[in-house]
């Protein structure tokens, strides 16, 4: 079962101020990226679509709604909503653990697609604009950038070979980055 679209849109209300960084960059845009790798990902694989969509949804803001305990503010939403109790218990659970120790194959599936948010050449740019928000030096900014998590992270065969492809991308655009950047040092001497 698909989240009822009266469902989606008020859990959207309750996330969407959330998914803003201090700096006021608004992230809610990578639930959407999520979904499309979540479309990908999930091809041919049983699962809850329910959960997953509301574990998408949830997922960048966990630390930001206050308790998940039984009685929270969150809990009421969800039930104000008319999500089942034991569906409540579920969210949370996969919640708590997708990132480190996912068990169900929502959990795994999201794992894997926010592995792939961070990994290629494509999250490459976007450790060296957020570098440069914060005005990072050069050589320091360079030193941080990674190619994203190994292949072997990863839960689902597919997802393994979607990240060793981009892994491997990052890695040789940054390598290439580094040599010009040394040859162009060695110019200016």
């Amino acid at each position: 079962m698909k989240l009822p679209s009266e469902w989606r849109v008020r859990v959207e209300e309750y996330v969407r101020p959330l998914h803003t960084e201090l700096d006021g960059v608004e992230t809610f845009s990578r639930v959407g990226r999520l979904e499309e790798r979540l479309l990908d990902l999930s091809r041919g694989v049983e699962h809850d679509e329910a959960l997953l969509e509301l574990l998408v949804l949830f997922h960048g803001v966990v630390d930001r709604l206050g308790s998940l305990a039984d009685g929270g503010r969150w809990q009421l939403f969800l039930r104000g909503l008319g999500v089942a109790p034991t569906e409540v218990k579920r969210l949370r659970a996969g919640l708590e653990r997708f990132a480190s120790q996912p068990r169900r194959v929502e959990e795994a599936l999201l794992h894997d697609a926010t592995l792939l948010d961070r990994s290629g050449v494509e999250a490459v740019i976007s450790q060296i604009l957020a570098a440069g928000r914060k005005r990072l030096p050069l050589d320091r900014a360079l030193a941080q950038l990674d190619a994203g998590p190994e292949p072997d992270r990863f839960r689902s065969a597919r997802g393994r070979r979607l990240a060793a492809v981009r892994y491997s991308a990052a890695q040789a655009w940054l390598e290439d980055l580094s040599l010009r950047l040394a040859a162009e040092r060695d110019q200016a001497d």
